[in-house]
């Protein structure tokens, strides 16, 4: 508990706010030199160097370095440090479209034709027309007729067993004889030519790709600045990384899903698009292996680079707000958190009530991960105002992120560039007085809630390999590029990922808070007496809440199989498990004998029901006596379709809220008033000597007037201004 700090926040730029200083114009040493100073003067010390629309120098061009040379030594007269960000706009792997000048390199995807079948017509298929690898036929369940071995010279192709007697080839042209109506699927990978839009899509799962990006980036900045690299430059920003397509293909696929599961992909590929009994198991294990190639060719091969120069990796994903946009845009997009030294999330507009926060922030908490980023207040509006602000950075700060970075700190608004997701926060803004204020208010608790652990009870379980089985994603639609996306159209799906958020945002609204659970952080938790326990960061849980589950990972139900043993408390929502899956793939070949265990297993049928049973099982350490005691959202889940990005614009929480970090022997209680009014509020703390209260915006650390409490600790009464946090910090 840095006591000094707190009431003089400017002496360490690690725990100052950053901003994207956004490089948009013509870029001079002297203009640079004078805007590290304003930036000096407001203490936001850690700039993210950022290449940006305008920008008239060369990017990554020997004078690019030599300005950035320039801003380094500002930092060493200064006592700033700076990040780079690894692109020229974004988003990040790209090296300002280059990379995907080669095709191999672009993103491929697989596309689907599906031919009606007529008993006794044949039906005939160009196979080179498309570069088809898979004929399959719909016989009570799919059945593949033909498919090809892609590591084969030649065709490659191979007739599937039984089928050889309805199915001939006579040179690329394959003609298949029905038995019965019905329905031949064919599947081909495809990939978009680089105009207009195969430039923008980077193959994420190709290490070979990201290697290069490597070499033609960060590279360049070792050979140039290296000595400066954990000194002054504390690391490089990766931005909005994507899959542009609904179901993503590279050249090794095939292989590695062989080696990874046990059996051939490409067999079986219909089953992604077409259900049967095996599909909930193939689109698991499609989606799985998806998801490690792109966390192991792209963050980590940076994040390892990142480690043998002495960097930090800091960036984040596209789409943090629902399960559905993280399926769409990244497969299982929070275990790729465990590759960031410093993970981040987005949140444009002017809106705050979403779960993007809370989903990026539990997963790293269950990696280990201390400092969360967010790159808040873009796309807000010129008009945007310092009290909006303020609360869009308080409830952030309630969420768990610790590092602002302001979007952004414009280098020039000159003619089109004030357009560019306005505002800018730099000098030309309006409230640019107020900045100073701010930046001391933000920095006093980035500070506050580094370093220690978050405090909560419930883990809620993100059902995201059963939204897999029911997602039915438009194969027409590219997912990105700054507009609407396609709408979730199957039922079942829309249901899980609307109803996830409105359990998760009535747990919010309650004050009981709590951590996301994804199946990949099953490995970094352990069972202790009735708790799960995180051996990374200490946290502690209670109560584990599985909602809209049908499919669990074998290591997933073994641990809970322990907790509910062991006397956990498991709650089950509209849960019945159908499928338990294997890592190694081995559930496709024959069934995984594994039961999730009833013991201490409460099932109910309506969120109402959670919510209450979660608040009568726990002892929260606080209690509102008296005053506003709940908070409430004007949008508790969002429309069910993609966009790229989601602008936050309107959404509002009202009421009081509470959460918790512990630290050093504290705990420390952050209350924040989201009303347009102050609030007097009298509180009862759990605390083994009298509370102080921590006021952010002025760095006041004082002892309110304290009565010992009926049940313990302490009661208290103080005025919570409007937009405002104060931090009670009491004893254990």
């Amino acid at each position: 508990m840095d006591r000094e700090f707190f009431r003089n926040p400017v002496t360490d730029p690690d725990y100052s706010i950053s901003g994207f200083w956004f490089w948009n114009d013509e870029i001079t040493d002297e203009k640079t030199t004078e805007q590290m100073k304003m930036m000096k003067r407001i203490h936001a010390n850690q700039p993210v160097v950022h290449s940006r629309f305008g920008l008239q120098n060369e990017y990554l061009s020997q004078d690019w370095f030599e300005r950035i040379k320039s801003v380094i030594g500002n930092c060493k007269e200064n006592g700033q440090k700076i990040w780079l960000y690894d692109e020229n706009n974004w988003p990040s792997g790209n090296c300002a479209w280059t990379i995907t000048r080669e095709e191999k390199y672009r993103e491929h995807f697989l596309q689907f034709d599906t031919i009606r079948l007529k008993k006794g017509e044949k039906a005939v298929l160009k196979l080179s027309e498309k570069q088809y690898i898979n004929l399959s036929v719909y016989e009570e369940e799919w059945k593949p007729l033909l498919y090809k071995d892609m590591k084969q010279e030649g065709s490659g192709y191979i007739f599937c067993k039984g089928c050889d007697e309805y199915l001939t080839i006579e040179g690329d042209v394959a003609a298949y004889l029905p038995k019965r109506d019905g329905e031949l699927v064919a599947v081909y990978v495809a990939v978009d030519s680089y105009e207009p839009v195969g430039k923008l899509c980077v193959d994420y799962l190709n290490k070979e790709a990201i290697r290069l990006f490597i070499e033609k980036t960060h590279e360049q900045y070792r050979e140039q600045m290296g000595e400066e690299f954990g000194k002054i430059i504390s690391g490089i920003f990766m931005d909005e990384t994507r899959f542009c397509n609904a179901m993503p293909w590279t050249g090794t696929l095939q292989e590695e899903f062989i080696r990874r599961k046990g059996y051939d992909l490409v067999l079986y590929l219909p089953l992604l698009i077409c259900r049967d009994s095996r599909s909930n198991q193939l689109r698991f294990d499609y989606y799985d292996v998806i998801s490690d190639l792109y966390g192991e060719a792209t963050f980590g091969q940076i994040y390892e680079w990142c480690n043998q120069h002495g960097m930090k990796a800091m960036g984040h994903f596209l789409g943090e707000e629902t399960i559905a946009a993280q399926s769409y845009f990244g497969g299982d997009m929070l275990r790729g958190y465990q590759y960031f030294h410093v993970p981040a999330i987005d949140h444009l507009g002017n809106g705050i009530g979403s779960l993007d926060a809370k989903f990026a922030v539990s997963a790293c908490h269950s990696y280990g991960k201390s400092r969360i980023a967010c790159e808040a207040f873009g796309a807000s509006g010129w008009d945007i105002t310092f009290e909006h602000m303020v609360r869009i950075s308080n409830w952030l700060f309630q969420q768990g992120i610790n590092l602002i970075i302001m979007h952004g700190f414009y280098y020039s608004i000159r003619e089109e560039r004030s357009e560019d997701f306005p505002p800018s926060y730099f000098y030309q803004w309006k409230y640019w007085d107020s900045m100073p204020l701010y930046v001391k208010m933000a920095n006093r608790m980035m500070k506050m809630l580094s370093d220690g652990r978050h405090e909560a009870e419930i883990l809620v379980y993100t059902p995201i390999e059963t939204f897999w089985n029911y997602f039915q994603p438009d194969l027409q639609v590219k997912t990105g590029f700054w507009r609407e996306g396609p709408w979730i159209t199957d039922e079942r799906a829309k249901f899980i990922d609307n109803q996830f958020q409105l359990l998760c945002n009535g747990l919010t609204d309650k004050n009981l808070d709590y951590d996301i659970f994804h199946s990949d952080a099953a490995r970094n938790f352990r069972v202790e007496g009735r708790e799960l326990v995180n051996v990374l960061s200490g946290e502690r849980f209670r109560i584990f809440i599985l909602p809209f589950t049908e499919l669990l990972t074998a290591e997933m139900t073994e641990l809970l199989n322990q907790f509910a043993v062991n006397g956990g408390c498991i709650i089950s929502l509209e849960s019945q498990i159908k499928d338990v899956v294997a890592k190694d793939g081995s559930h496709f070949r024959e069934k995984i004998r594994r039961e999730l265990a009833t013991e201490n297993h409460v099932k109910l049928n309506k969120i109402s029901e959670v919510l209450r049973y979660c608040r009568e099982q726990i002892s929260l350490p606080f209690e509102i006596l008296c005053g506003v005691e709940e908070m409430s959202h004007s949008l508790s889940s969002y429309p069910a379709r993609l966009i790229d990005p989601y602008i936050h614009d309107g959404e509002r929480v009202y009421g009081v809220g509470v959460s918790r970090y512990r630290k050093e022997g504290k705990r420390i209680f952050n209350f924040t008033n989201y009303n347009d009014k102050d609030e007097d509020l009298k509180v009862w703390i759990d605390s083994a000597s009298e509370p102080e209260i921590w006021v952010p915006e002025t760095g006041d650390i004082y002892r309110p007037s304290a009565l010992p409490g009926k049940k313990g600790g302490y009661e208290i009464s103080f005025t919570l201004p409007k937009n405002r946090t104060y931090f009670i910090v009491g004893s254990l």
